[in-house]
């Protein structure tokens, strides 16, 4: 079924969100948060994510709503993957991206004979 009831939200439900780029973990419960008590007239609702995400990663998101909160740690306790992108040769003060570069480094010396040697 597609369209979900107030008793489907209350009862249990687990939303799969992809997180934007830049949202805190807390920010995308909020809004969803926000929208069911305004779509069903709801005073409160529970409602909780399986793990947080950093502001500055986008992908899955497990929301979990009404009972199935009681969900989260068993969903929190499953095997995840993380893929990224990094650049070789820079640096920034905080190690991510939240910083601009503040330093580079030649990286010439590098091939991809050495990079799978090294995995």
């Amino acid at each position: 079924k597609f369209l979900n009831t107030k008793e489907d939200f209350l009862n249990g439900q687990i939303l799969l969100i992809d997180k934007p780029l830049e949202w805190t973990s807390f920010q995308a419960v909020n809004a969803l948060k926000w929208a069911i008590r305004k779509k069903f007239s709801l005073k409160k609702i529970k409602i909780g994510h399986a793990g947080t995400l950093d502001p500055l990663a986008t992908g899955l998101l497990i929301i979990c709503t009404g009972k199935f909160t009681k969900k989260i740690p068993e969903l929190q306790g499953q095997l995840k993957e993380y893929t990224g992108t990094f650049t070789l040769g820079a640096t920034t003060p905080s190690y991510d991206l939240e910083t601009e570069v503040n330093e580079t480094f030649p990286t010439d010396h590098i091939t991809d004979t050495s990079i799978k040697e090294a995995a």
